[in-house]
């Protein structure tokens, strides 16, 4: 199997690959620009591609190649099926200096936060369409969600809130462990006795 068929093959399969998949390979960055100009391949970003004609994954495609910048909020909460809708904006959260490009894109809302806790709840999971993202766990979502929740949606919030203690999975001790750690353990109380 030659270079083209081995880039065509995988993404039959995956839908989508990057220029670090290619080079783990060893095969030349040529071959992608030989794939585009045959209109075999399509460039969704700067390292990123798809065979024409099939959607993309715009959750991996947008933070590829963008370092400390994770999925929160209310895009999070989606990913862990604690939102009732799709979120209208990509929530971001990235360090206080960040001065990327996310900052320009419209259908972005960046959340920024102090370097010592903004990997704090950082996990990895599965997009809507099977890619690896970044996004933070659902105790980090919801304090994060009180921590601004004079500025977000309440009902929102509590449909989280309500939906996450009615599953098995949820920790308390680690939402109290953040909520410590973030300096909002008093809110959380708060929130939770008037919730529950």
């Amino acid at each position: 199997m030659n270079y083209e068929e081995q880039v065509l093959n995988i993404l039959s399969e995956k839908k989508i690959i990057n220029t670090d998949e290619i080079n783990k390979l060893n095969i030349p960055k040529v071959v992608l620009t030989r794939l585009i100009e045959k209109k075999k391949i399509e460039r969704t970003k700067r390292g990123v591609y798809i065979l024409p004609n099939t959607f993309g994954d715009e959750y991996y495609t947008l933070l590829h190649g963008i370092n400390n910048a994770i999925y929160s909020y209310f895009t999070a909460l989606y990913f862990h099926d604690l939102c009732e809708r799709v979120p209208l904006k990509y929530d971001i959260t990235v360090k206080r200096n960040y001065g990327g490009t996310l900052i320009k894109n419209e259908n972005v809302t960046l959340h920024y936060v102090d370097e010592k806790i903004l990997n704090l709840g950082k996990i990895k999971i599965k997009s809507p369409q099977g890619q690896d993202i970044i996004c933070y766990d659902i105790e980090r979502c919801l304090c994060d969600l009180i921590k601004d929740k004079d500025n977000l949606y309440f009902e929102y919030i509590k449909y989280a809130f309500v939906k996450y203690y009615r599953e098995e999975k949820h920790d308390t001790f680690k939402l109290y462990k953040y909520a410590k750690l973030m300096g909002i353990e008093k809110q959380v109380h708060e929130f939770m006795e008037a919730l529950l």
